[in-house]
């Protein structure tokens, strides 16, 4: 299977363990001056207005990719920010987690209040690589929901949210690529993104 993503690449985009480093120092000074992390630069997918919903549907608000040095830069930040010493043993445990891994964290919010379950009915992630191989997410965690209130027209409504994390087992390639998902309504999301845009 391995052999089969790798040719289904125009181009691989390693991480290195001197870049794992560069990462984990990146999110290591995050924490220690108490910055919120910094995501933005890994937001391939944001709707027009994040605060406006469209009633009687539900929704996704953004996605960010975590590729290999995003999830050791979060890593760090994160393991610093509980107040462990981040030692190069520490980078190098990140860096084998990290390597020929990608994810997509999904932000997304319900039809209505009510609407409890909806977390758990997006389903079929799957993602487009360059060639037009597709591959499916190996593994999802779900975190939420809570609530929040949007403008819908020239009302406020109340909905639920809560973000999706998508896990491939598969190295990350350089090219064009899309990632689709569809919610428990049958309403399909499709995003094209370039990793070579993206650390």
């Amino acid at each position: 299977m391995t052999a089969v993503l790798l040719a289904a690449c125009t181009a691989l985009i390693p991480l290195t363990p001197s870049r794992a480093r560069t990462a984990a120092r990146e999110g290591t000074a995050m924490a220690d001056t108490m910055h919120g992390y910094a995501v933005k630069p890994w937001v391939i997918y944001q709707s027009a207005d994040p605060l406006r919903a469209v009633h009687g549907r539900a929704g996704v608000d953004a996605i960010a990719v975590e590729t290999p040095y995003e999830r050791v830069r979060y890593e760090a930040y994160l393991h610093r920010l509980q107040g462990e010493r981040i030692t190069a043993a520490r980078v190098r445990d990140f860096f084998e987690e990290a390597r020929d891994r990608l994810g997509f964290l999904v932000y997304v919010h319900s039809r209505g209040q009510d609407d409890g379950s909806f977390l758990t009915q997006f389903h079929a992630p799957s993602l487009i690589l360059p060639g037009g191989t597709a591959v499916v997410a190996m593994t999802s965690s779900i975190f939420g929901p809570s609530g929040d209130f949007y403008d819908v027209g020239s009302f406020r409504e109340e909905r639920l949210i809560g973000s999706i994390t998508y896990g491939f087992a598969l190295p990350a390639c350089a090219g064009p690529m899309q990632l689709e998902l569809i919610d428990g309504y049958g309403d399909r999301y499709a995003v094209r993104f370039d990793l070579r845009s993206y650390r």
